[in-house]
Parts: structure tokens; sequence; C-alpha cells
């Protein structure tokens, strides 16, 4: 159906006509199918643009009245940002961009959903603050991803998760009700995420994030954390060609490999206990080598045995220290390290490129460079559990990746997996990245198999490996995985949203 001119009225009353629109060619832009998802996306009724909490509030209780569905974006990254069943509009919250608040004494943000990285990160560290930027480029929504999505990163075992520095939250729920959660609904400030009674981070967050299937948060407060590095890095060049170093003696980059992932889990997890390094991670050595070439004929060029070799089990450890002292100190315990593991140092070239390019451990810029062979790619799996846990899952890629490797149906990078400990060490995220030919009808059947594949063998090995998420028909499956967290769920949506109209994706 398409929305009455009179609830389209409606709908204009409260944002004003320019933010609102059902023109086609809107619309359209706004539906198109991401190479790396299945689901057949609908067309939204409209696109409305609120600009407050008061326009969102009505809005909701709008959809409320008239039983139409509202799924909330910013960026448009996430696949569930978008229209998946008819009766939809898409609610567009980049004009509520607003930083309301930085405090510094008690260190932590307030921020609307549409401030994106690349807006708070250099306001912050100029400021001499940092926060946990998640892995997915300067114009990610930071409310997002602390709240609404996985919210990894690449700094994660130095300090935590996104997640785990959510404080206040401000949020609508699906009838249009507005919530306060922790000590700001006491009227004592956003200093603590739960306070007297219940908290609600669970259906905040939860480890994922429910994709507004519980409503639509308007303001969070994070926890910012002081920052080791300069307020300024050395920059130089123009992307893609460009550096971003931190002159300091008290950065540096050092990256060992190892001879398999036995060794390397028992690196990440001596490093740990020795608390040192700001970075740990084994990374994807597919992404890697685009990140470090201009093109996809250069990356071709350096897609050898030889090049794989060295990037196949690497460990990256960024030391951030505060003097030149603790640098020595954390230098030589990490070479004792890799000594007593059998670690060899790889060639200097690689570690210089992880120096020159340290917005890679900041927001990321460089992660565009992972689209530049231009087919589908995905990242799959994306839970956590004890180091040793997300190892052997690692481990076990091998057993049933190489069917889909071996025959073209998917990238031949079988080890294309990154484990991130956390907390120095006290447990781990990992990551599988595939990447396909999306111009090749037959390859799509072939990635949907092996993402089954891969489900099964997580199923089948009680593996804690695939995220638990929202309500959708994967989480039906590995749910018994996770002590049937898909029922409560399930139960906790009819509860929060009985009209069912905050992106139901089931």
């Amino acid at each position: 159906m398409s929305l009455s001119r009179e609830i389209y009225n409606e709908l204009a009353a409260i944002v004003g006509s320019a933010h609102i629109s059902d023109k086609p060619h809107i619309l359209a832009g706004n539906r198109a199918k991401t190479p790396d998802y299945p689901m057949e996306y609908k067309s939204a009724e409209a696109i409305v643009r609120p600009g407050s909490v008061e326009e969102l509030q009505a809005i909701v209780k709008l959809c409320n009245k008239y039983g139409i569905i509202f799924a909330p974006m910013v960026s448009g990254v996430m696949p569930t940002a978008f229209a998946s069943r008819p009766n939809t509009i898409i609610i567009q919250l980049s004009r509520m961009n607003r930083i309301v608040e930085i405090n510094e004494e008690d260190r932590y943000v307030v921020i609307e959903p549409g401030v994106r990285h690349v807006q708070l990160y250099p306001e912050l560290r100029k400021r001499g603050f940092s926060y946990t930027a998640a892995s997915v480029g300067p114009g990610g929504s930071v409310l997002a991803n602390f709240t609404s999505t996985s919210g990894d990163h690449h700094t994660q075992h130095g300090n935590s998760r996104a997640n785990r520095y959510l404080l206040g939250v401000e949020m609508i729920l699906p009838d249009g009700e507005i919530i306060r959660t922790g000590s700001l609904q006491t009227g004592s400030g956003w200093f603590c995420p739960d306070g007297p009674g219940p908290g609600l981070r669970g259906i905040v967050k939860g480890y994922n994030g429910n994709h507004a299937q519980f409503g639509i948060i308007t303001r969070i407060a994070i926890a910012i954390d002081p920052c080791k590095g300069p307020a300024e890095p050395e920059m130089s060049g123009i992307s893609p060609h460009h550096t971003v170093r931190m002159n300091t003696p008290c950065s540096k980059v050092i990256i060992y490999k190892f001879k398999d992932i036995d060794h390397l889990r028992d690196a990440m997890i001596k490093t740990g206990e020795a608390e040192i390094g700001s970075t740990v991670i084994k990374y994807f050595y597919l992404p890697a080598t685009l990140m470090m070439t201009d093109s996809a004929n250069d990356f071709w060029k350096m897609w050898t045995d030889e090049h794989k070799a060295e990037l196949t089990m690497p460990l990256i450890v960024h030391l951030a220290t505060r003097s030149e002292e603790e640098m020595k100190y954390e230098e030589t315990i990490l070479h004792d390290i890799a000594a007593e593991l059998g670690g060899v140092r790889i060639k200097r070239e690689y570690e210089e490129w992880w120096e020159n390019h340290m917005d890679f451990f900041m927001i990321v810029s460089r992660l565009q460079s992972v689209l530049r062979l231009g087919g589908g790619w995905a990242p799959i799996k994306l839970a956590s559990d004890s180091v040793a846990h997300i190892c052997e899952v690692g481990k076990n890629i091998n057993n049933f990746i190489h069917d889909f490797t071996d025959t073209g149906k998917i990238f031949d990078a079988p080890e294309d997996y990154q484990i991130i400990p956390m907390e120095y060490g006290h447990f781990a995220h990992i990551e599988l990245l595939i990447m396909w030919d999306r111009t090749d009808p037959n390859v799509m059947k072939g990635v949907g198999e092996f993402r089954a594949a891969s489900r099964q063998t997580d199923i089948d090995n009680h593996f804690h490996a695939e995220m638990p998420v929202f309500l959708s028909p994967g989480s039906m499956q590995i749910g018994p995985l996770y002590s049937n967290f898909h029922i409560w769920l399930k139960q906790l949506k009819e509860a929060f949203d009985p009209n069912n109209v905050a992106n139901p994706m089931m």
C-alpha cells in the first residue's frame, strides 16, 4: 500500500514539508539491494527526517495510530536499516546530529543518533580524550555502534567493546513512550547505566543490539578515556595515498607471525596476562592486502604465496605507552613471549605500513579499500567467548571452508578471519570475512550454502561463534546455544511492541 495523502500530510506537519518525501527517485535510492544480503528489499512508502526528540516521538505515535511500520537509519550501512515489508516508512535520523555535552571532568559525552565518528573523534582527540571507535569507518553513527549494532573495533585488547562504555540512554519505545535509563531517570545525570531497580542494558543493547525492534534511541552518554597519543596525529598526502602517523616514541607497531593458531593463541593470552599493548589482533590477510594496495591490479601483484605466508597467522601488536621507559618494558615482554612460542618477526615494510596508517586503529578510513575488488563481501560469525574457545572456532573453519574456496564459490582465502582479544584476554571476538563474484548467479547459491555450513558447524560443535542478534530466522537456529535467548526476545518484543510496528524483520 502507499500512504494516504492524509497520513502523508500529518507526517509533513510534524517535520515540515522539506523533510519528508515519497518521490519515486528518492524511494528508489533507499531500497537498493546490497550485494552481501539475500533479502529482497521492499520500497518504503516515504522517508521522514525528524530534527528533534519531540518530532520523532510524534512520528512513532502516528505509526501506532495507523499501523505503519518504521525503520530508523543514519548511514544505511546495515541491511536492517531499510524496508523489509510493505507499509513501512524510513525514519532518517541524520538531522539529529548534535554533540549535546562533553564532560571532561566526569569523562563522558552525550550525543544524538546522527553524530558520526568523523565528527566526534577529532573533537575529543584535540581535548586529549578518545573512545572505542567501532571499525566501520568515519561515516558510521557513533550512537548506532554503541546501542544498535555490534560495535567491535581493533583496540579492544587494551579496553573493551562499545557496549561496555554505554552509560545513560534516552529511548522512545515502540508505542511512543519516552524512557530514560540509569542515573538519568532519577535526574542525577548521565554517569551510570543502571539505577535503582532492574537494569535495561539488555533491552537497549544486549551483546549486539536489537536494530530498533524495541524502539528508537534518541540520546546516549558514552564513557571516554584519556588518550595516550598526541592530540593531533601527523598526517600527509591525500587518500588513498596518505599516511597518519603517531609522531612519538611511545607508539610502535610490532608484528610476529606464528606457526599455527595454537601458538598464536598462547601469545595472545600471555600478552593479556602481562597487560601490555593497546591493540593485539590476528588480522585478516585478504583485507590487509587490499588496504596495502591502491588498485585491483596492484592487489593481484601482491597476492602471492610469499605475501600470504607473511600475513596468514600474524599477531599485530600496537604498543601505546605513557613513557619511553614503559615502551622498553612492554617491548621486552613482547619479544620474550614471541621467542618462547616460536614467533618470527615479519618484514619491516609491513610494520611500517601499519605505523603509517594509524587511522586504522582510530576510525579506519582505509576500510573502504576492502571494496576495491568489486565483488560481494560479508563478515560472518562475529561472536565472542574465551580466547581459547574462539581460537578453536578459527581452527575449525578449515574443516569446511575448502569445499567452497576450492570450487570457486567464495574467494580462495581460507585463513581470512580475525580474532581480537578483549580486556587483556578475558574474552575474544571472531570475524570471518568472505568475498565472492556477485556477477555470477550460481555463486550466490554457494554463498548461502557456506553461511549454512558455518552455522551448522557451530551448532554441531556447540561453538559460541555466531553473534546472537535481533529476531530473525538465524536467531531461531542458534538460540539453543545461547540459553534460548530467542524465546525470551520474542516475548519481550510482544510486550514492548504489541502493534509490531518497530522494524519487525521476521
